[in-house]
């Protein structure tokens, strides 16, 4: 027998996430409730089912709940659901969320609701494009046992790989994950606006150093960071070092202390990988420690 599962915040990991359930026959999408009646049809038709609901009253129970706003409005949400009657004890409520833990779902389990969290490590950008590769994406679920217990296995029916995390290390999880992909990202800007100041066009940037983005972080998941780590930090260049830095620090500071704060990292690795003579390497230190 499918769950009826009601959606809160229709935003793109939300109707994403709607849309697999259904897909999969794993749950009957009843209701959708955005933050306006528009964005609430909007989701219905990607989800391919559902009712949009403008306010939270005209939704109907049901077995599982999937709240998908911003995280800021995850508790107040919770603690309308709490007054709203229409939760049922043994119901299933669960966030997306990657920063906050379960427990903010705390009014609801004070009624007897079981309540979880589950976090895909997954870029919602496209929602077609992140329905159609869900398949294989590691989710992190936290939260009591019982709702863990309805979750988990519906997520691994749509092929996800599931890992049950201790809530007190959430954020540093989350913070983890905040580095490796979003920052990123701003990583990456970085380096095209550096290049765009040595002369070259955005678009030529982008096609010059995509190759070795892409070679570099497969060797970072071939060889580990140790081994993949190149460069002038890793060769003990600290003159090489020191002119980066003063030419970063005049076109823009900011990225100027972010390669700073990285090649401290590099430094360790460095160090491990033990392919430059300690001396070179202490010379970079001397030059990552200097004041500018």
């Amino acid at each position: 027998m499918t769950l009826t599962l009601n959606l809160i915040g229709p935003g793109r990991a939300g109707r994403t996430l709607a849309k697999l359930l259904l897909s999969a026959g794993l749950c009957t999408v009843q209701d959708v409730l955005g933050r306006n009646a528009g964005s609430a049809q909007d989701a219905v038709a990607f989800i391919g089912g559902g009712r949009a609901q403008d306010e939270m009253q005209a939704m109907r129970p049901a077995a599982l709940w999937l709240l998908t706003p911003p995280d800021g409005a995850i508790a107040a949400v919770a603690e309308a659901l709490a007054q709203s009657g229409l939760l049922r004890a043994g119901d299933t409520v669960f966030h997306c969320s990657g920063a906050l833990p379960a427990a903010v779902l705390a009014p609801l389990a004070a009624q007897g609701v079981h309540i979880a969290s589950v976090h895909p490590l997954k870029s919602f950008a496209d929602p077609a494009a992140a329905a159609a590769g869900f398949a294989g994406t590691w989710c992190t679920l936290e939260g009591d046992a019982a709702a863990i217990a309805v979750v988990r296995p519906l997520f691994e029916l749509l092929g996800a790989r599931t890992a049950v995390i201790d809530a007190a290390g959430k954020t540093a999880y989350h913070a983890a994950a905040v580095l490796v992909c979003n920052d990123l990202v701003a990583l990456l800007e970085a380096g095209w606006r550096s290049a765009e100041s040595a002369g070259l066009d955005r678009a030529t940037a982008q096609a010059m150093f995509e190759p070795l983005v892409r070679e570099t972080l497969d060797n970072v998941f071939r060889l580990g960071t140790v081994r993949a780590l190149t460069g002038p930090v890793a060769r003990g260049d600290a003159a090489v070092v020191a002119r980066q830095i003063d030419e970063l620090q005049r076109s823009d500071p900011r990225v100027a202390e972010a390669y700073r704060a990285l090649s401290c990292i590099a430094l360790e690795l460095a160090r491990a990988q033990g392919t430059a003579a300690q001396a070179l390497l202490d010379n970079v230190a001397a030059v990552l420690a200097k004041p500018r």
